[in-house]
């Protein structure tokens, strides 16, 4: 498969309007092709295709615009691949082309894919999730031949045996089911897990099954008889991933504590601990000639190992977790982000690609902030703590702490101020320069969740989870007055330009806007679904943007003078928002792990809601 388009991957898939996608999705599923040349991963934003060898970017795989995907198996002949898909539908690939053949949707649409298997003729497909029924589908039509209640809980794990004659299903229940895979008879159930069973693994001449459970346990059965046969370890965090080495002799185990685990399949006897992931496995695969292990993890990387030595030989990197924050430079050259994998990044504006990171953060990161000549940038993060990063440099020039998770960052324009607000219920003011805190500003009874200086510097303003915003002097710390009206927490702050307006975003799923001068409520911004995560104002004041959560999922424009809605993206999950300082386009960051560059005029025409 060539490259998708011959263009750079940041360029594939975009929906109408965007210039460009920063990072990849967060990891969900990976697995080799059975000729050995492909590594399929899926993620938050669908399927990527890899080179196997080179680890360069081959396709993007995408069911709809913002739909990733859960799990995914090749057929045996590797002319097939199937993902299961966030809205609860299964679609067919071919995995030559990348093209999709079809796509197979649950009668319910509450009811959710967590597994599925392919029959090793390529006819079948078994599915299980949700609602604890197993159906067989017919690949090639995606016609659903028939369901059998499997289970009265959520179903987390499918196997099948080599030959194809045996399906094993892991449950919430603690119970594992044997199935004749041809009818959907019940064969047998094994009992012993005293947790949901996560994951399930055949060995190749079907003689044996292994089990992962929430119990921390590894379990061998014999398929004949349905007996334990023993317990592999304990205390080695929920086994989510199991698979075989293709001649059976190595068992592989992924799991919540940060490791993959290969053991002896016969004794049952720990061979090798790989310890390079940061965050817990969520996939594991074996290269066909069996000289290689890929393993995926929630610290953004698919890393390449060999089983001969346990070295690690290659890695994938950009698969982060949820965007929390974006912020341009002054100049618009760099955009720096923050997410839940504790890594603060700088990424190059002319080219799309990662020019910087800084890591010293022991939890996700919450916000970021430039200072207003560039030189400094702040890092806001759940661990309690400011980090204030040279950017020349790429060094630490100061760690700033309150006393719980650090929520909101905002630099006074032409100043050396940095305002923040926390769980902790205060606002503090600190000189940049120095690291010196110069205030900390009581008044909030809830966690403070935003704050944003007003362009001229002297306000400063804050909300809260208490569902209040206030006002501050910023060169005094002085309180000002308090303005109501939210029913619920506020979230997001932003003031206009020009400083006559001041944005706010609530969990009551409405935008207030407030006259910065007067204090009085201007108007209420009613569309969202969900709460508002974010505001943003366009350097000229004449756009605001705003971003929604779950149920909402899209990012709106709004005139904030006529008050009238301008236009409506669908985006999955929108975090935070930002501005590009010429105001042509705006950055937004995603619970999918990924940042969207959108072109304003594109946006506009494209989406008016007119």
């Amino acid at each position: 498969m060539n490259t998708q388009n011959r263009q750079p991957y940041t360029q594939w898939q975009l929906p109408p309007g965007a210039l460009a996608r920063l990072g990849k999705g967060a990891i969900t599923d990976i697995q080799y092709s059975p000729d050995g040349t492909r590594l399929a991963v899926a993620t938050y934003i669908g399927v990527w295709l890899y080179d196997a060898h080179t680890c360069t970017e081959l396709a993007l795989l995408k069911h709809a615009q913002d739909q990733g995907a859960t799990s995914l198996a090749f057929s045996r002949d590797g002319a097939t691949l199937v993902t299961g898909n966030w809205d609860n539908t299964i679609s067919l690939w071919d995995a030559h082309t990348g093209q999709r053949r079809t796509t197979m949707a649950l009668r319910d649409a509450e009811d959710e894919v967590w597994g599925f298997v392919v029959s090793p003729d390529g006819n079948t497909l078994i599915s299980a999730g949700l609602d604890g029924k197993i159906r067989f589908w017919d690949i090639h039509t995606g016609r659903l031949l028939f369901e059998v209640v499997g289970h009265a809980y959520p179903i987390n794990a499918l196997g099948l045996s080599s030959d194809g004659k045996t399906l094993a299903s892991g449950c919430n229940d603690f119970t594992i089911k044997l199935w004749d895979a041809q009818t959907g008879r019940h064969l047998s159930t094994l009992t012993g897990h005293t947790h949901g069973v996560m994951a399930l693994a055949f060995s190749p001449n079907g003689m044996n099954l292994v089990s992962g459970s929430r119990d921390e346990t590894l379990r061998l059965w014999d398929t004949a008889t349905g007996e334990q046969l023993e317990t592999f370890a304990t205390d080695i965090g929920t086994v989510g991933n199991l698979e075989f080495s293709p001649d059976g002799t190595l068992l592989a185990s992924g799991s919540g504590d940060q490791t993959v685990r290969l053991w002896n399949a016969d004794a049952g006897i720990e061979q090798t601990t790989l310890t390079a992931h940061k965050d817990g496995i969520c996939g594991i695969s074996f290269s066909p000639d069996g000289k290689t292990i890929a393993s995926g993890s929630g610290d953004h990387t698919v890393r390449f190992w060999d089983l001969t030595s346990g070295a690690e030989k290659a890695i994938i990197d950009g698969h982060a977790e949820w965007i929390h924050s974006v912020a341009f430079s002054p100049d618009g050259s760099r955009l720096a982000s923050g997410s839940d994998d504790e890594t603060l990044r700088l990424w190059d504006m002319s080219t799309y690609t990662e020019s910087q990171t800084f890591s010293g953060h022991e939890y996700l990161i919450e916000d970021v902030a430039f200072s207003s000549d560039g030189g400094i940038l702040a890092s806001a993060s759940q661990d309690d703590r400011i980090f204030l990063w040279n950017i020349d440099t790429g060094t630490e020039t100061a760690i700033l702490e309150h006393t719980d998770i650090v929520t909101a960052l905002a630099l006074a324009p032409n100043s050396t101020t940095l305002a923040s607000g926390s769980e902790d219920n205060t606002v503090r003011l600190w000189d940049i320069d120095t690291g010196d805190q110069l205030a900390a500003l009581t008044g909030h009874t809830d966690d403070v969740k935003a704050v944003a200086f007003s362009s001229d510097g002297r306000t400063l303003a804050s909300g809260s989870e208490d569902g209040t915003i206030r006002l501050w002097n910023a060169a005094t710390g002085h309180f000002l007055t308090v303005l109501t009206g939210h029913t619920d927490a506020v979230k997001t702050l932003a003031c206009s330009p020009d400083d006559s307006i001041l944005a706010s975003g609530s969990s009551d799923r409405t935008i207030r806007l407030w006259n910065l001068n007067s204090c009085q409520h201007i108007a209420t911004l009613i569309g969202h679904t969900d709460t508002v995560e974010t505001v943003a104002f366009s350097p000229d004041g004449r756009t605001l943007i705003s971003g929604g959560d779950a149920e909402d999922n899209t990012i709106r424009l709004w005139d904030p003078i006529t008050h009238q809605h301008r236009a409506i993206i669908k985006s999955y999950r929108v975090r935070t928002l930002a501005f590009s300082p010429d105001g042509r386009t705006f950055a937004s960051g995603s619970a999918d792990g990924t940042i969207l560059i959108w072109d304003l005029a594109t946006v506009e025409a494209t989406y008016n809601s007119a």
